[in-house]
């Protein structure tokens, strides 16, 4: 570069001296501007090129946050992380090489072959065993929020004026004690059911046998939990679960009185079998605190982090559903994979809390003048219909039959802000959904994940309540029991049925043993 600056030059005063005084001075000076520039464009060459030849020293580790707040994910990542003295020698982190990451879902079949409805799409899934290496070492962390206690009374009273105050085992939280569970602090003490008594399960008016109190605080990595009231359903046998989930997982099935009497008539169901049907270990509740067999549900469904206080991880779900994946399998891909704390699959149909309101109004699921009163409640609390403004969050409705999370203090916080909800209002838990996470979405960063309700259908299977599969077929007469039982398989062709020869030819008017609907056949095979 030096060089070609001094060669410039002397050729520039070579040039000066041939021209005459008269136009030296404007020939000089428009032949310094030439060589400024060509300086000028040589050297940056020069400099740019010796810039790509050099080694660049990047950010050191201390600069990543890898400290207390790391995420499971990021812990992943800084393995990744190669140490030179006190720098990292990569700019940014290389692919997880997740064996899903290549993972898309099939084009949509042709219009004239698709099947209305809501029907499954496909999931990509670790095998168990690789799903459970992917169970994150640490704890979740949760945001803000580090110890959350809970209130105990003895003789709640009802302070509400308004007439909506909840129930004595929800101790009658009134409108301010509403407002300060949502004031999110680091620690927090509010009204999460079982109020009563000293201990849940145990004379709280949702009260278990004594035996089953202690089996309830073992520590388990995860559970799988449902419950019935009412005889409502009828009892699913999770399949496709792999031996170190039967070995590892305890399936837990929570029964009022009146179902536990009904699941006494079957043959799956003996008390010498320390009451187990299958996989399920029945746990009958005395003392139920509601009239309303769906609102008993919710406890265990929201709670049930009160009545095992130290699972880390739990699946719930609605016992008119059959789990037909392996819950290692299910976790990792709606939890850890995502590096969520919750999961639960939005409504297939509906996002927006007006328009829920108004279909279980259609449908008669509760009490009209009730859900007007809440959803007015609601709006008057800011609650806007559902739309793309509101994204990321991408629905306010959920599917809430299944619930994926990790009991950490946030989840915590938020189921039970829900069922205070669903005690001082109605039932319908999808109407409360919305309010309860908005309210500590403005305070934490936090987000629940809400997947596909096509993925959810992946990995249950629904059948039919109970009422409904009794009124599709009437229940054979039995001497012995009132179970319903299954329909008897076809003949072979060419026996006697009645005096009369099955030739295996369709009799007008008569409908395929083949063809009959696929969820009947289902219930039947899972009443025996």
């Amino acid at each position: 570069m030096l060089c070609t600056g001094r060669l410039l030059e002397s050729m520039l005063r070579h040039v000066v001296s041939l021209v005459g005084p008269t136009g030296r001075r404007r020939f000089a000076m428009l032949l310094l501007l030439s060589l400024a520039f060509v300086v000028f464009i040589l050297g940056s060459y020069t400099i740019n090129k010796e810039s790509n030849n050099s080694p660049i020293i990047h950010q050191s580790i201390e600069t990543m946050s890898l400290g207390s707040n790391q995420t499971p994910l990021s812990r992943e990542l800084s393995s990744f992380y190669i140490e030179s003295g006190s720098d990292v020698d990569i700019i940014h982190p290389p692919p997880s090489h997740h064996p899903c990451d290549s993972f898309s879902f099939p084009p949509p079949p042709p219009p004239g072959f698709r099947r209305p409805g809501p029907r499954p799409c496909p999931v990509c899934y670790l095998s168990p065993e690789e799903a459970l290496a992917h169970m994150p070492k640490h704890p979740f962390e949760s945001p803000v929020l580090k110890n959350l206690r809970y209130i105990h009374e003895e003789s709640p009273v009802k302070r509400e004026e308004e007439g909506q105050g909840g129930s004595e085992f929800g101790g009658y939280p009134s409108l301010e004690d509403r407002t300060n569970s949502f004031d999110i602090k680091e620690s927090m003490t509010l009204h999460c059911g079982f109020v009563k008594g000293t201990k849940p399960g145990h004379q709280t008016g949702f009260d278990l046998d004594e035996e089953i109190l202690p089996e309830l605080d073992q520590f388990h990595d995860v559970i799988v939990a449902s419950a019935i009231f009412g005889k409502y359903d009828i009892i699913q046998e999770p399949v496709n679960i792999s031996e170190m989930a039967r070995k590892n997982i305890p399936f837990y099935m929570f029964v009022d009185e009146e179902t536990h009497s009904y699941l006494k008539n079957t043959s799956s169901y003996s008390d010498d079998n320390n009451k187990r049907v299958g996989l399920w270990r029945i746990i009958v509740v005395h003392n139920v605190p509601y009239t309303d067999a769906r609102r008993n549900g919710k406890i265990p469904k929201l709670l049930l982090h009160r009545l095992f206080p130290n699972v880390r991880y739990s699946i719930w779900l609605d016992a008119k559903l059959q789990l037909v994946v392996d819950p290692y399998q299910i976790l990792e891909r709606f939890l850890w994979r995502t590096n969520s704390s919750i999961a639960m699959s939005r409504h297939y149909r509906r996002f927006d809390v007006f328009v829920e309101a108004e279909a279980n109004k259609a449908a008669r699921k509760y009490d009209n003048a009730s859900i007007d009163y809440q959803v007015e409640f609601y709006k008057k609390e800011g609650l806007t219909p559902y739309t793309d403004a509101k994204l990321p969050i991408t629905s306010d409705v959920p599917e809430g039959c299944t619930i994926i999370r990790e009991h950490i203090p946030i989840t915590n916080l938020f189921t039970c802000v829900w069922f205070n909800e669903v005690d001082r209002f109605t039932s319908r838990d999808q109407l409360s959904f919305a309010i309860a996470r908005d309210k500590i979405r403005e305070k934490v960063d936090w987000s629940i994940n809400m997947f596909l309700d096509c993925e959810r259908r992946n990995f249950v299977k629904q059948v039919y309540h109970r009422d409904v599969l009794m009124n599709m077929k009437p229940p054979r007469a039995s001497s012995s029991s009132s179970r319903v039982l299954p329909e008897p398989l076809p003949l072979p062709r060419g026996k006697a049925v009645g005096g009369r020869a099955n030739t295996g030819k369709k009799i007008p008017g008569q409908r395929g043993g083949k063809r009959r609907h696929r969820k009947v056949s289902a219930g039947g095979r899972n009443m025996r």
